[in-house]
């Protein structure tokens, strides 16, 4: 599989983003340091397992850090996969970092998903020895370069399941900043919808300037044009399958849909648009491989 490389002047760290391995969008990403630490951050559904494992076995097998970012299976069961076997497929995690609301209110929020989310939430006791419930202004540091903890869901409360502008479980995303030694900075962004979208802006402002951002809830339907008018990235990540990208699902079915561009109800297209008024030139895509940016 061909990999792009993005140069943004990391010095020696690398950021990988994941392709997907099914036709459906997920979140997955590797980062290597100078000295060979490594941070996984979700790392999708399970059929994306292999290629994740492939990678960490690549990269030296031992996982310094796992963070997942919220409950929501496209972005948790490739972990789980991992969890569930005893050798845990030959990889070593040293600390699996998470912050999760209660999962009475998870259930509630979104019961169609229950029966996966009860999966990992059955799993995290038996590996309590190696987490880490994150917080907000948490500072880790992983060989020079720090994750920064900006925001974690303990306000889980002030998001009512009813609302109908997306999910509430999306809110709940954990959003945090990677700072690294040469000053360069990633912003994760998670699945953040438009509601916490708006306090994380309020809150932070321009504190919220990176040079690489993570485009929320795979691009479309997330975090409003406000908070990227904060960020003022230079790079965009999209974790999004083509069909989501282009918002033309003849990418997903090619017999059922018409190749129109900008076709179905998706708002990626509109996303990029904001992108283009911000100036930004690069743009990593799930749908077109893996892609590396250092």
């Amino acid at each position: 599989m061909e990999e792009k490389t993005f140069k943004i002047g990391l010095g020696g760290y690398k950021i990988l983003q994941a392709p997907n391995m099914t036709k459906t969008q997920m979140m997955s990403y590797l980062v290597t340091t100078p000295n060979g630490e490594l941070v996984v951050i979700d790392g999708g559904w399970r059929e994306d397992t292999e290629y994740l494992v492939e990678k960490i076995h690549e990269l030296g097998s031992v996982v310094s850090i796992w963070i997942i970012t919220h409950m929501h299976h496209d972005h948790y069961l490739a972990l789980v996969d991992i969890l569930e076997k005893p050798d845990l497929k030959g990889i070593t995690i040293k600390k699996l970092c998470y912050n999760f609301p209660p999962s009475d209110w998870v259930y509630n929020a979104e019961p169609q998903f229950t029966e996966n989310n009860k999966l990992i939430y059955d799993l995290l006791p038996e590996v309590q020895n190696i987490t880490q419930i994150l917080h907000e202004e948490d500072k880790i540091n992983i060989d020079g370069m720090i994750i920064d903890i900006l925001k974690d869901p303990s306000d889980y409360n002030d998001y009512d399941p009813a609302y109908t502008g997306g999910s509430t479980v999306n809110d709940t995303s954990i959003v945090f900043k990677l700072i690294f030694p040469t000053g360069k900075t990633a912003l994760f962004l998670g699945d953040l919808g438009f509601r916490a979208g708006q306090r994380l802006a309020e809150r932070f402002g321009n504190e919220l300037k990176s040079d690489i951002v993570q485009m929320a809830h795979h691009g479309q339907n997330g975090a409003g044009e406000d908070v990227y008018k904060l960020v003022k990235p230079d790079l965009c990540m999209w974790t999004a399958p083509m069909w989501l990208y282009e918002n033309n699902m003849w990418h997903y079915d090619n017999e059922e849909f018409e190749n129109k561009f900008n076709s179905h109800h998706f708002k990626t297209v509109t996303v990029r648009g904001w992108m283009d008024k911000l100036g930004v030139k690069m743009h990593a895509v799930e749908g077109e491989g893996p892609a590396w940016v250092e």
